[in-house]
């Protein structure tokens, strides 16, 4: 099955290459990498230039419309997208696209742990939050974050992408549109590694109430956040 792996950045030079060399070593190759760059304003072009098959650029600084960008490049079977500050383990892709072996399989989520953890981020990292996860698919509301995310190609075009307008949630608001067209599945083994650099910043209270809030808010119908500062 040929994977498009789409990779959102913004301002990444720093954090960039390590993650693409981590999708270069997979155990199962992408048939392409495609860097969507949010029109930076550092080295971010040239180091995805280094190790992707496309670069793109989006003027939109919005990560919905960098995704929807990198999707309009994309010519693979399965989208698969990931971001600029995240380390992806060696069978991190194989595991991902191991359900699209069943027909009825559109979408997969994976396994968010944090790099450099502390004992309680790797708690809730590793038993809590895959247990909300999965529960949110039962209860018909699919919430895999955009980092670890792939999608059968005709499906997401079917359902019209990313909400390009969206600031926060475009992950959430494509997988509600996805659900009449077939199974989201959460993979435990397909695990990424996130960078804990706004949670430290922010600090817990704030990250959490943010992304709560915003998911409540979603919920209900609601406009979603509008302004998700950058954190680098």
């Amino acid at each position: 099955m040929k994977a498009s792996v789409i990779v959102a950045a913004l301002n990444e030079e720093r954090a960039l290459a390590s993650c693409l060399k981590s999708i270069r070593a997979q155990s199962l190759q992408p048939f392409e990498v495609i860097v969507a760059d949010g029109n930076s304003e550092d080295n971010t072009r040239s180091v995805a230039a280094r190790f992707a098959d496309k670069v793109v650029v989006e003027k939109h600084r919005t990560i919905s419309a960098g995704r929807q960008k990198g999707s309009d490049a994309a010519v693979g079977e399965v989208l698969v997208f990931a971001d600029a500050d995240t380390h992806y383990p060696r069978h991190w892709l194989s595991s991902l696209l191991s359900p699209f072996s069943r027909s009825e399989v559109i979408c997969t989520q994976g396994k968010l742990l944090v790099q450099d953890a502390t004992f309680l981020e790797h708690f809730v990292a590793d038993h809590v939050a895959p247990w909300y996860f999965k529960a949110a698919l039962k209860l018909g509301f699919p919430s895999g974050a955009g980092s670890n995310l792939a999608v059968r190609s005709d499906a997401f075009r079917k359902a019209g992408g990313f909400n390009r307008e969206l600031v926060t949630a475009e992950d959430i608001d494509l997988q509600k549109r996805l659900l009449p067209l077939g199974e989201n599945v959460f993979v435990d083994e397909a695990v990424a590694f996130i960078s804990p650099r706004r949670f430290r910043e922010w600090g817990y209270r704030k990250y959490v109430g943010f992304h709560m809030k915003n998911m409540v808010r979603f919920a209900r119908g609601k406009e979603t956040k509008k302004h998700y500062e950058p954190v680098r």
